[in-house]
């Protein structure tokens, strides 16, 4: 009989230790179940942050990307506007050229009434508007500018380099147009620099002849007289190479502003604009 208590109050004793073993165990997994969704619920929010934050940082460079394009767009407007007047200026100088090669003369009176009716001699004004040089104050240096002119090609690039300074030009998804808008902007825009670049060093040496003829006077000469009485073969050579040297001026920036063009028409396609002519 006390044998029997005994393994009866064993076994309530196993069973005891079960259910405290179960219960525990039930906790802990539990404990298990509910940190892990914690973490995972946490986990999943950081997740949904980040891409959130990276949506919303891709939606602003797109519409920075956007807006710097379309100014580039506006930019592109102006730039067309310059080169237009720029090339008027060149082919100007290229028939006042023509003109004292086929005269043979530089005087005053000559040169003066050539500019009056091709000008190409100017200053800015306030308000970006051309002033050409037509009245007596501004022929005054005649001799320092009229055959010594090369006309430095400035055109407008503040935007383009805030999309290559900002890396936003690399987001425009069209490979073509973003290789056509570097292009317009570097390799097509170098050949119109070449180009200025070689009738500058023209126009030094015209101004360098001039120069000498007067270091080499026994008296005093100014450059009016120069080059209104010692016109020589080497000036005309000058003026000959001259000649040619604003020709291919006037042919590179002809193809600069058919790209230009081109790329303004594209733009203006993407952002819903009317093609044609500025």
């Amino acid at each position: 009989m006390i044998e029997w208590v005994r393994n009866k109050a064993d076994i309530a004793q196993g069973s005891s230790k079960l259910i405290s073993m179960s219960r525990s165990q039930l906790f802990m997994r539990r404990y298990a179940i509910r940190y892990t969704l914690e973490f995972v619920v946490i986990f999943m929010g950081v997740l949904v942050s980040f891409s959130v934050q990276r949506m919303s940082e891709e939606k602003r460079q797109a519409q920075e990307t956007e807006r710097l394009i379309y100014t580039l767009t506006t930019e592109i407007e102006s730039n067309l506007d310059y080169c237009k007047e720029h090339l008027k200026q060149l082919r100007n100088m290229a028939m006042i050229n023509e003109a004292i090669l086929t005269e043979g003369r530089l005087d005053r009176e000559f040169l003066i009434a050539q500019h009056d009716a091709h000008p190409f001699g100017h200053s800015y004004l306030d308000n970006g508007q051309y002033r050409y040089w037509t009245t007596s104050e501004d022929y005054e240096g005649l001799y320092l500018w009229m055959v010594t002119w090369w006309n430095t090609f400035a055109q407008n690039e503040i935007y383009f380099n805030s999309l290559v300074a900002s890396g936003l030009l690399l987001h425009i998804e069209d490979p073509a147009l973003r290789e056509s808008i570097e292009a317009v902007y570097t390799t097509k825009k170098r050949r119109v620099t070449v180009n200025e670049g070689l009738l500058r060093d023209n126009s030094e040496k015209v101004f360098a002849w001039a120069e000498r003829k007067r270091d080499e006077a026994q008296e005093s000469r100014s450059r009016a007289e120069i080059f209104t009485r010692d016109f020589d073969l080497p000036l005309r050579n000058l003026l000959e190479d001259r000649s040619y040297r604003i020709g291919l001026r006037i042919m590179s920036l002809e193809y600069y502003i058919d790209s230009l063009q081109g790329l303004h028409d594209d733009l203006a396609t993407l952002f819903g604009q009317d093609e044609g002519e500025v």
